[in-house]
This record gives C-alpha cells, structure tokens and sequence, in this order.
C-alpha cells in the first residue's frame, strides 16, 4: 500500500511544470496556427500574383514551413514533458535552436533562453 503511494507521488507533475507546458502549449500553438495561415497567405499571395502577371512568391514559402515543423516540434516536446517523458524537453530544446536559429530575433532567444532553463530546472521530474 505504502509503495503504491510512493509511486503515485513520484508521477505526479509539479505545479510549475504544469504551468511551463501550458504556457508552451499557447506559445507553440500559436506558432503553428501563424505559420499555417502564412503558408496559406503566401499561396494566395502567390497564385494572385501570377495570375495578373506579377512575380510568384514559391521561394518565400519555405522559410512559414520550417517554422511550422519547428513550431510543431517544440508543442509536441511540451506534450511528451507533460506525460513526465524526459526526451520531450530534448526534442523542445532542438526545436528551440531552430527556431532562434532560422527565425532569429532577440525575443524569440530571450524566450527560447528562459523557458529552456526553467525546464532545465524541472528535468529531474521527467523520466
């Protein structure tokens, strides 16, 4: 009886873990619904343009797709850290570095840096 307790207590997410993914949830959610209405702009964009005769935007596509995988990553991180599962916060911080990386501004780093960290801080919770 005793050891089922002990177990029951050990998977339990903290509170502040809890907030982290809920937190990511919003932010990568939003990533990935933005992403997803700029390739769909950028297509709109594109297919009006060629139509009366302007430039075609096809090469400007690519850069709202790697947001999105990336975007897409990082909430999929969030969900296995969730379920307590350590190679979730693997896959969030590789997410993280590409996004910063091919998306680069100083919020996106200052934000990637913070929440990294404060999941860093509960990594001895996942398993």
């Amino acid at each position: 009886m005793e050891e089922q307790n002990v177990q029951a207590t050990a998977n339990q997410r903290p509170g502040f873990l809890t907030v982290l993914c809920i937190l990511t949830f919003i932010g990568s959610g939003l990533g990935v619904l933005f992403n997803l209405l700029g390739i769909f702009g950028i297509g709109a964009l594109s297919g009006f343009l060629a139509k009366y005769g302007g430039t075609s935007l096809d090469a400007g596509i690519l850069k709202p797709v790697l947001m999105l995988v990336f975007s897409a990553a990082s909430l999929y991180g969030a969900i296995l850290m969730w379920k307590l599962k350590k190679v979730g916060f693997y896959l969030y911080v590789a997410a993280q570095v590409l996004i910063v990386a091919f998306g680069w501004s100083i919020m996106a780093l200052v934000f990637a840096l913070l929440f990294v960290i404060l999941y860093g801080l509960n990594l001895k919770h996942l398993q």
